[in-house]
C-alpha cells in the first residue's frame, strides 16, 4: 500500500488525471464508432443463427467484450448497422480485436455488407487475420473505401470455414488517416481502487468523498467505489474505504442488498443493459412448442365500451394458466398494426402466431412473471368501423384516438372485470407497426401509468419530445425493435426513433433483427425478450 500523500491538494491534482487512469466507455472524439462493450452490446446483434452477449473476464481492454456463439455457418457472427456518419464514396479506417477459445488458426474477417444501385447485396472484405487459440488477433485496414452506390451499410465479423464461438472487443471506425491508438490492456477490478492504479490509497479516498457530493456516472468507477458490493454507492462505502486506507480493516465485507416487496430491483439503466444483452435475433424454436408438463394460458374474446368511439369494441385476453381471482396479475397490452384487428398478435399472423406459447414457456421457466395479456382492436372512431386507407385522415385519427382510449376506457374495464395489479409498476404496452407507433405515444403521454414500453417495426408519424419530464414518469424499460428486411417502414423509421431517444440520453434497448421482416419473425423475436423484461424492475 502506498504511503498517504502529503496533502489533500496533491491528491486533488491526481483527480484531474482520473480520465487517463479510469476506464471509460465513451468513444474518443476522433472516432466515429468505438464499441468497447463496457456498457452493453453497443447495438451489435447476432447475424444468422448467432447470438451475442457481453461477458466479463475476457477483454482486450476494459472489463468486458462481446461473446458470439451459436454459429451454424461461417457467415454467422456479430453485426452492426453503420449510422449516417459513414458515407458512401468515402474512405475510413477500421480496427477490431477477435479471439476464440475453440480452435487454432481461425481466419477471421471484418466484412462490409451493403446494397448497390440495383439493390443487390455485396459483401467486400475490409480486413482478414489468422487467429490463434486464446490470443487476441487484430483486424485492421487503415484505408477502406465504401462504394459510391452503397446503401443499407452494415459491419460484421465472420470466419472462413469455421463455426467457432469468439470474443469481439475494441471495434473502431474513423475517418481515413485517423490514428487509432493501441487499446490499453484489460483492467482488473479491485473494490476501493477507484482510480484503477492497482492500490487503494488517499487518492481513492478523495475520489470517494467527491463521489458522495457529486453523483458518479461512470459504471466502472461505480463498481470500484461500491466497497461492500451491495449494488449502491453510499456513505457506508466511503467509511469502508477510509477504514481500509487507515489500516483499520484489511478487506471489504460483502453485503447482500436487501430487497423488500415493491422495491425496485433494477434501475432503468440496469434493466436496459440486462435486456439488451438477452435480446436474440431468432428466438429458440422450442419457444414455439407446447411442452409436456407445461400449462398454457387461456384465450377469451370479449368486448368493452369505448367512450371515444361510443360503442363496444372487441379484444382478446390471454389469462395465465390456472388464473386465480384471489391473486392479482400485472397486465401487458399488445397492439396490432394498420388494417389488422384484435386477432393479429395472438392467433392470426402472416403464418401461425406463437404468442401464447412464448409467454407460457417464459412463465414456466421462471424467466417471466405470471401476467395477463390483452390484445385490443385499437381502431377507435365514432364514425368509422375500420380504417379505409393509409393516407385517409379519418383512418389515421382512428388509430391515434386509441392513445387516450386505452386509458379512458379499456384499462378501467380490465381492472373492473379481472384480478389485476395497477399502477406503472404493473402495466406494460407494446405494439407492431401502427400499434408500435401508438405504444410509444401512449408511453410518452401516460408515463405515470405505463412502466414498460415497447415497439416492433413502429410506423412513422411519432412526434413529441422523445423523453420524459421526470424520473417518476420515465418507464423502467423502453424496447424498440426493427428488422433489416422490413419492406414497409424499413429499418430507418425505428432507427430514427432510436436515434431521437439516444440524443436525449434516454436508456433503451435497440434491437435489430437481422433478416427480420415487417411481420411475424420480428414480432416473435421482440416478444420473446420483452415478456422477460416487463414487471422485473420491482419485486
Amino acid at each position: 500500500m502506498k504511503k498517504a500523500l502529503a496533502s489533500i491538494s496533491s491528491a486533488a491534482l491526481a483527480i484531474s488525471a482520473l480520465a487517463a487512469s479510469v476506464p471509460v466507455s465513451a468513444a474518443d472524439n476522433d472516432y466515429m464508432l468505438h464499441s468497447t462493450f463496457e456498457e452493453g452490446k453497443d447495438s451489435w446483434s447476432g447475424r444468422g443463427s448467432a447470438s451475442v452477449k457481453t461477458v466479463s473476464g475476457k477483454s482486450r481492454s476494459g472489463q468486458q467484450s462481446l461473446y458470439t456463439s451459436g454459429r451454424e455457418s461461417d457467415w454467422n457472427g456479430a453485426t452492426l448497422k453503420l449510422g449516417s456518419d459513414f458515407k458512401a464514396g468515402s474512405d475510413y479506417s477500421f480496427s477490431a480485436y477477435v479471439m476464440t477459445e475453440d480452435e487454432d488458426d481461425v481466419s477471421f474477417c471484418l466484412t462490409l455488407q451493403y446494397k448497390d444501385g440495383s439493390g443487390t447485396a455485396i459483401y467486400p472484405k475490409i480486413a482478414k487475420v489468422s487467429g490463434k487459440k486464446n490470443e487476441w488477433a487484430h483486424l485492421e485496414n487503415n484505408s477502406f473505401s465504401i462504394p459510391e452506390d452503397a446503401s443499407d451499410i452494415e459491419l460484421y465479423v465472420e470466419t472462413e470455414e469455421s463455426k467457432c464461438s469468439f470474443y469481439l472487443d475494441e471495434v473502431v471506425g474513423a475517418a481515413v488517416g485517423t490514428e487509432i491508438a493501441e487499446p490499453k490492456g484489460p483492467t482488473v477490478l479491485h473494490k476501493g481502487d477507484i482510480d484503477y492504479d492497482g492500490c487503494i490509497d488517499s487518492i481513492d479516498l478523495v475520489l470517494a468523498r467527491k463521489g458522495i457530493v457529486s453523483e458518479i456516472s461512470d459504471k466502472a468507477v461505480l463498481k470500484a467505489a461500491d466497497a461492500d458490493s451491495n449494488g449502491v454507492y453510499e456513505i457506508n462505502d466511503l467509511v469502508l474505504i477510509s477504514q481500509f486506507v487507515s489500516g483499520k480493516i484489511k478487506e471489504f465485507p460483502v453485503v447482500e442488498p436487501v430487497i423488500v416487496e415493491g422495491q425496485r430491483k433494477y434501475t432503468m439503466e440496469e434493466l436496459t443493459e440486462k435486456m439488451q444483452n438477452e435480446a436474440v435475433n431468432n428466438e429458440p424454436a422450442d419457444s414455439h412448442k407446447e411442452k409436456p408438463g407445461v400449462r398454457y394460458g387461456t384465450i377469451e374474446k370479449k368486448t368493452y365500451f369505448s367512450k371515444k368511439a361510443n360503442k363496444n369494441k372487441p379484444y382478446n385476453i390471454l389469462l395465465p394458466a390456472d388464473y386465480d381471482e384471489s391473486k392479482k396479475y400485472p397486465v401487458l397490452y399488445v397492439l396490432h398494426g394498420f388494417f389488422e384487428n384484435e386477432n393479429r398478435m395472438i392467433t392470426n399472423g402472416n403464418g401461425q402466431m406463437y404468442t401464447r406459447q412464448i409467454v407460457g414457456n417464459a412463465i414456466a421457466s421462471g424467466d417471466a412473471k405470471d401476467m395477463i395479456v390483452v390484445f385490443p382492436f385499437i381502431f377507435t372512431s365514432s364514425t368509422m368501423n375500420d380504417a379505409t386507407g393509409f393516407g385517409d385522415a379519418g383512418s389515421v385519427q382512428g388509430y391515434n384516438n386509441f392513445v387516450d382510449d386505452i386509458v379512458d376506457s379499456l384499462m378501467p374495464h380490465i381492472e373492473e372485470n379481472y384480478s389485476v395489479l395497477t399502477g406503472k409498476d404493473n402495466t406494460a404496452v407494446t405494439g407492431f407497426s401502427m400499434g408500435g407507433m401508438e405504444s410509444l405515444s401512449i408511453g410518452m403521454k401516460y408515463g405515470d401509468k405505463f412502466g414498460y414500453v415497447g415497439a416492433i417495426c413502429p410506423a412513422p408519424g411519432l412526434g413529441g419530445a422523445f423523453k420524459w419530464n421526470s424520473e417518476e414518469e420515465t418507464p423502467y424499460l423502453l424496447f424498440i425493435t426493427g428488422g433489416t428486411n422490413d419492406n414497409v417502414v424499413g429499418l430507418t423509421t425505428p432507427e430514427g426513433y432510436h436515434n431521437n431517444f439516444q440524443k436525449n440520453g434516454v436508456p433503451h434497448v435497440w434491437h435489430v433483427v437481422q433478416g427480420g421482416n415487417h411481420g411475424d419473425d420480428s414480432i416473435h423475436s421482440h416478444l420473446y425478450t420483452f415478456v422477460k423484461g416487463v414487471f422485473q424492475a420491482t419485486e
